[in-house]
């Protein structure tokens, strides 16, 4: 009965307009044209800040490709960057207009890593060299990546004003990621000298620690071989502690604040001539520290 009588209410008994069945024409008979709907224009900007950056966000590391990406390396946390949206997709939005190319820039640049120097690894980033000036404060994150080429580092890798730190006054974090200490006996007969390396790269990450002014934190990380008690760790922490910076540990090598390690198993199993065994340190993770092949061969 309830029902009903809301049935009754909605009766009226003024003439109810008729409706044209067939779009484009009068009901006598004749075409008329059609007025196009106004579309109104989307205001952007009055969508809160939040929503903002989650629309950038989506066009820039989100937006679906024809192809699959090319990964971004396999060394340092520079290699677990978002993957990046296509080039089109990207362009396009930082061309939209000024107000979205400054919002989106600051969402880009503030969450990618950075590498300070190019190494074989494969990156889509550009290195430091290769940033416009304009970009350089806005980043909150570099990596040094050390280890490669440890007998002839390249001439490149000098810390000039050319890579811009003083410029990155947003920058609170530098990464350090070691692929292999050379100071280690099992390169002995390979290296230039025992402390060749260690001297390069303690003063290469002294002059990076002077020249960025507001860094408060290093994140060290390596591969499984390097040591924390090892001749160049020991050399980058006490540069570290100099430059009265904050020090944190990453994820890959699973070093703490509490431990003292004076060597791992594998490193505490050497004999007095610095060979170890095979079956301690695989042939596998050997290649992957840069220990030449000769040298793997002598290993018993």
């Amino acid at each position: 009965m309830t029902a009903l009588e809301a049935d009754l209410s909605k009766l009226s008994l003024q003439e109810r307009p008729q409706h044209n069945e067939h779009p484009g024409q009068h009901p006598d008979g004749g075409e008329v044209e059609e007025e196009p709907a106004e579309i109104l224009p989307f205001r952007f900007f009055d969508l809160p800040s939040e929503i903002r950056l989650k629309i950038y966000n989506y066009v820039l590391f989100g937006s679906k490709r024809k192809g699959a990406a090319r990964p971004s390396g396999n060394v340092g946390s520079s290699s677990k960057n978002k993957p990046l949206a296509p080039l089109s997709h990207r362009v396009a939005l930082f061309l939209a207009s000024r107000r979205i190319h400054d919002e989106a820039s600051v969402q880009f640049y503030s969450v990618q890593t950075f590498r300070v120097f190019q190494i074989q690894d494969y990156s889509r980033l550009p290195t430091l060299t290769s940033l416009a000036p304009t970009y350089r404060p806005l980043i909150k994150k570099i990596e040094l990546i050390l280890g490669s080429s440890w007998t002839a580092p390249p001439k490149s890798w000098k810390v000039t004003n050319r890579l811009g730190l003083a410029e990155m006054t947003g920058l609170q974090t530098l990464k350090i990621f070691i692929q292999c200490d050379p100071s280690h006996p099992v390169f002995e007969g390979f290296r230039i000298s025992s402390d060749f390396y260690t001297g390069f790269a303690g003063e290469m990450v002294q002059k990076i620690l002077e020249q960025l002014p507001n860094l408060t934190q290093v994140e060290f990380d390596a591969w499984p071989s390097v040591q924390k008690n090892g001749a160049l760790m020991r050399r980058l922490l006490s540069e570290v502690r100099t430059a009265n910076k904050k020090i944190l540990w990453g994820p890959e090598r699973g070093w703490n604040d509490w431990e003292d390690e004076d060597w791992n198993d594998t490193a505490s199993k050497m004999n007095a001539t610095g060979s170890i065994s095979i079956t301690d340190l695989s042939r596998k993770s050997l290649r992957r520290q840069h220990v030449p092949a000769a040298r793997i061969a002598t290993l018993s």
